[in-house]
């Protein structure tokens, strides 16, 4: 029998391409994760891996036994999750993250939510950063993501995840109150050529959607400020120091020197979803999490079309 640990070690070496950096994202130490990979590799009866330069790379019989590997982790999350399903009312405790903006308009609402129907389910929420989320995810710290995607930008495939769509969200310019466009019910954006705009973290998926909309629009966005919060973004745009793109169901508390003004002419959204690891969407607490976050969605977010997926 293998032990389902040593099967994690395995899929942690093949994404992360050290033992180190696989050991890190377990939480155990370099010295166990040896040993688990030369316990692994005793009972596989063949090499796992070799000697890559500074890393290790998986031999043809570790890449065949990664990608079971995957199939029976998830099988492991699925059973436990069979498991837990019987027990009457009994749904534990989950950790779920997401960004700023998405935890107000959609985590929370979706704990609230649980709190007449599984007064037993405890969830915890956690701000996340995009780099890391599906490590931590994959890892066992947190049990449902919630991310975003810039409209357009091609979304990979993770085969440790399970993806839960929850909708579109669209979005509006903020300018000061003194813009000559700020009177106007919609501006289409190729009036905005010659602006200076205030964005998100370089290269996030609010940051690549700005981008994307101004060159559909036919030309780059000159770029002057950044801020990974809402309110220090629409504080610069209040100091007439550039104009902005915000989402709408984030339901943004709006300064009195800001006006959010609609665009015309180009969709301007970003695709929201849910994630968790493959398998573990039959255990109920995190089960009765989705549905929250869906009903939740439904109520402040666009369905996703069709053509939206095949983007």
């Amino acid at each position: 029998m293998v032990d389902p640990a040593r099967l994690k070690l395995l899929v942690a070496l093949h994404e992360q391409g050290t033992l180190h950096a696989a050991a890190s994202t377990l939480h155990i130490s370099p010295s166990a994760a040896s040993q688990q990979l030369a316990t692994l590799t005793r009972e596989a009866g063949v090499p796992l891996a070799e000697a890559d330069g500074r890393k290790l790379r998986l031999t043809d019989a570790g890449l065949v036994l990664v990608e079971h590997a995957y199939a029976m982790l998830a099988l492991v999350e699925r059973a436990m999750g069979e498991v837990q399903a019987t027990v009457n009312g009994e749904l534990g405790r989950i950790t779920v993250g997401s960004f700023p903006s998405t935890i107000s308009s959609l985590l929370i609402p979706a704990a609230l939510m649980l709190r007449d129907s599984h007064p037993r389910l405890r969830v915890d929420i956690r701000e996340i950063t995009a780099p890391d989320c599906r490590d931590r995810l994959a890892g066992g710290e947190l049990d449902v993501v919630v991310e975003v995607e810039a409209e357009g930008a091609p979304s990979g495939d993770d085969a440790r995840c399970t993806r839960v769509e929850l909708g579109t969200d669209d979005f509006d310019l903020a300018l000061p109150i003194g813009h000559p466009s700020a009177r106007e019910p919609s501006v289409g954006l190729s009036r905005l050529r010659d602006e200076e705009w205030v964005s998100t973290i370089e290269g996030d998926a609010c940051d690549r959607l700005l981008h994307l909309a101004c060159a559909s629009a036919g030309f780059r966005p000159r770029v002057r400020h950044r801020a990974g919060d809402w309110t220090a973004i629409l504080a610069l745009v209040e100091a007439e120091m550039g104009i902005a793109f915000v989402p709408r169901a984030a339901r943004l508390p709006i300064p009195a020197g800001v006006v959010s003004v609609a665009p015309t002419g180009h969709d301007i959204r970003r695709h929201v979803y849910a994630a968790v690891r493959r398998g573990s969407e039959a255990r109920p607490a995190i089960a009765a999490y989705l549905a929250a976050l869906e009903a939740v969605a439904a109520r402040g977010y666009r369905p996703r079309r069709a053509a939206d997926s095949d983007s």
